[in-house]
């Protein structure tokens, strides 16, 4: 439990699982890893039998407590086979359990790609579809944008099949929180293999904001501020027919290794021990960034992992409102003088049309946060800069800190009573709810309650 080198969810030798953050722990009543649908078929009966609620985990990365499971946890890391792959279509159906390294490793053998990525591949394509989880640029899809078609087993054992020939249950399950039904199979709309050109620079916070405010239509855009300076990290990415032009392997190792994870995790650590020195601390880790330009492989691109564990919180906000709930995001750390020296990351990302996504029907700039985990109390800080984003009508991240119930969210969300009603059908029982699930969704809403 104690490595600071980290992926994903740790299990201890007594069975509690402790997730990406180590904000959450929980020693499940009963944790099973079933090899075929039969098999989780009998695990939803028996739970039924005795009254239990089932969380599906996947690959723990959720920085709060959505896949804490007190009382039967279903891991479908054994449910990970790709199952079919049309290479005249690009449409590439996988199990739930699959990860997203596993999906885009079997792509790239028939040159299909994500159309869009993250920066972490290890969470399982029904985690990072039940939580949101996005990219960056406003031509590129989140995961739940690439989505035509998946399966879910409801709480009796049957399954139902979402596709936009159904709009309400395909738009309900693409982002679910997993309290529909455990997504089994997912088909994804791939696209030709493609290279990207990447630049990495430093802008000043005057630029970064007008970035914000008027960003390039096409491509991908993120920005990293840095607390106490005026410099701002900054990636930007293009797609091109040039060939792959990047450093060599010892060259990459040192960038995104050296530089990256272990000079995070230096800077963290020195912080932590004095508070004072940190403006000076990022303004060296700032200017050791110096203007690169590379072309690779999209997936080498997009993932830049930071394997240091971290906490983070990250909220949706209309567009225009981003460069302000950035400006409340810095000064709530400033102000506080904390010693955060992980840098603030923010994105641009264009409108879903998953009811719960936090993207839903509008373009969206993301504000977030991160620091290095655990023990740092950031959370008034965090709580600043939520107050702030939802009163511009933001949105939080599904898999990341953020302290808002059922109440306050039903506001930030136009089609909630409708996802509400459906989830009332699909599990009248509430088998899949769980602590979180009560506080982010509030009890099942059953016809006649």
């Amino acid at each position: 439990m104690g490595s600071r080198r980290a992926l994903g969810a740790e299990v201890s030798a007594d069975g509690t699982w402790t997730n990406f953050s180590c904000r959450h722990s929980v020693r499940p009543r009963r944790s099973v890893t079933p090899a075929d649908l039969d098999e989780l078929r009998r695990v939803l009966k028996d739970a039924a039998a005795d009254g239990s609620r089932v969380r599906v985990v996947g690959g723990g990365h959720s920085y709060n407590d959505v896949a804490v499971a007190p009382e039967i946890q279903v891991s479908l890391r054994r449910l990970n086979k790709i199952l079919h792959v049309d290479t005249g279509t690009g449409q590439v159906t996988v199990q739930g359990g699959a990860t997203l390294h596993e999906i885009r490793t079997e792509m790239a053998k028939h040159g299909l790609a994500f159309a869009n990525m993250g920066d972490i591949d290890r969470q399982s394509i029904g985690g990072a579809l039940s939580t949101g989880t996005h990219g960056t640029g406003l031509d590129a899809p989140a995961f739940a944008g690439q989505v035509t078609a998946l399966e879910l087993m409801l709480a009796d054992g049957s399954t139902v099949r979402a596709t936009p020939e159904d709009p309400d249950l395909f738009d309900a399950a693409r982002v679910s929180l997993g309290a529909l039904g455990i997504i089994v199979s997912v088909t994804i709309q791939a696209v030709p293999a493609y290279n990207l050109r990447r630049t990495d620079t430093v802008i000043t916070r005057d630029e970064a904001f007008a970035l914000l405010r008027d960003p390039p239509d096409s491509g991908h855009v993120g920005l990293y501020f840095m607390p106490y300076i005026d410099q701002v990290l900054m990636w930007t990415a293009e797609r091109t027919t040039d060939p792959v032009d990047k450093p060599s392997a010892l060259g990459e190792w040192f960038r995104d290794v050296v530089k990256v994870n272990y000079g995070l995790d230096a800077v963290g650590a020195v912080a932590r021990r004095a508070p004072r020195a940190v403006p000076a601390l990022n303004r060296a880790f700032a200017r050791g960034i110096k203007t690169e330009t590379t072309v690779d492989t999209y997936d080498k691109v997009f993932l830049r992992p930071l394997f240091v564990r971290h906490d983070g919180c990250e909220f949706a906000v209309p567009q225009d409102a981003g460069p302000g709930c950035v400006q409340t995001l810095m000064k709530a750390i400033e102000d506080r003088n904390l010693p955060v020296a992980f840098p603030c990351e923010t994105r641009i990302a264009p409108a879903e049309s998953a009811w719960l996504h936090p993207q839903y029907g509008r373009t969206t700039t993301w504000v977030g946060a991160a620091i290095q985990a655990p023990g740092l109390d950031i959370d008034a800080a965090w709580e600043d800069t939520q107050r702030a984003a939802a009163a511009a009508g933001g949105r939080p991240h599904w898999g990341k800190w953020h302290s808002l119930t059922a109440d306050e969210l039903r506001g930030l969300y136009p089609r909630w009573d409708d996802f509400a009603a459906l989830r009332g059908r699909l599990d009248p029982d509430g088998r899949f709810g769980s602590p979180a699930i009560d506080r982010v969704l509030g009890p099942v809403e059953t016809t006649g309650q």
